[in-house]
């Protein structure tokens, strides 16, 4: 019998404990909206997650997913990564996981949120590398999409630095309540046609008709235009396209 079902129905940890209850070897697959992960087990321990920047921020994501639907496919066909051990003592801290995703969206119920450099006081104030490299992408004001295109952190960690430098007055938020075309829109999407991008298959009926569109020459604002779809929601795709390194975005030229 298939293992299917979507996390709203079945939580990622009740999901993880099926699998390791029969043991299984093969991959979990997840699509929400515009996020595609998968999760590689071997006898019913994780040892690989693909979908973010690496192995350890793509678990962390799929811990963060409360909808999407999944489907465990049995495969020996198993890429195992050198941080299965660390997986899999994720898998045991799964509750503290989840409980960080918590306080995330309790601050930011929607990922519609554009950050801008803060009001400089005169206190000093200590920042660790990765809030220094984070502060270093907020030049103007910048959308939590881009930022997480550009962040070299994976999801959970990214939105967690930006919290603590909004906490230390460093940078401002405010939720975005109009679909405004930002400076960041005005690329022009262009297929990848290495080996990689070619034979990397595109999940989501969205992300299809959006790649399906792009032709090398439309820009951002007139792809979604086309597709009936806010540039919002554009800029998801985008992330999730440029994500599984099928496009690479050339500047418009003004």
């Amino acid at each position: 019998m298939a293992l299917t079902g979507d996390l709203s129905e079945l939580n990622l940890k009740g999901v993880l404990g099926l699998i390791s209850s029969m043991k299984g070897t093969g991959k979990l697959e997840i699509i929400s909206d515009s996020i595609h992960i998968v999760l590689h087990f071997k006898d019913g321990n994780i040892v690989n997650a693909e979908g973010d920047k690496d192995p350890i921020s793509s678990f962390q994501k799929a811990c963060g997913l409360t909808s999407g639907k999944f489907e465990f496919i049995k495969t020996t066909d198993i890429k195992e990564s050198n941080v299965a051990k660390t997986l899999q003592t994720l898998t045991n801290d799964i509750d503290t996981i989840l409980s960080r995703w918590e306080e995330i969206r309790k601050r930011f119920p929607s990922y519609d949120v554009v950050f801008d450099i803060g009001e400089i006081s005169g206190e000093e104030v200590k920042l660790n590398p990765e809030e220094w490299k984070l502060l270093s992408l907020i030049r103007e004001p910048t959308t939590l999409h881009a930022l997480l295109v550009n962040s070299p952190f994976g999801e959970m960690k990214t939105i967690e630095t930006l919290l603590q430098l909004f906490d230390k007055g460093l940078i401002t938020f405010e939720f975005e309540t109009e679909d405004v075309l930002k400076e960041e829109d005005n690329v022009i999407p262009v297929k990848e046609t290495g080996w990689y991008a070619v034979n990397t298959p595109i999940y989501g009926d969205k992300n299809i008709a959006f790649y399906n569109k792009i032709d090398g020459r439309k820009d951002f604002p007139t792809l979604c235009k086309e597709l009936g779809i806010t540039l919002r929601e554009g800029r998801q795709t985008l992330r999730y396209l440029l994500t599984n390194g099928k496009i690479s975005l050339k500047k418009k030229a003004k």
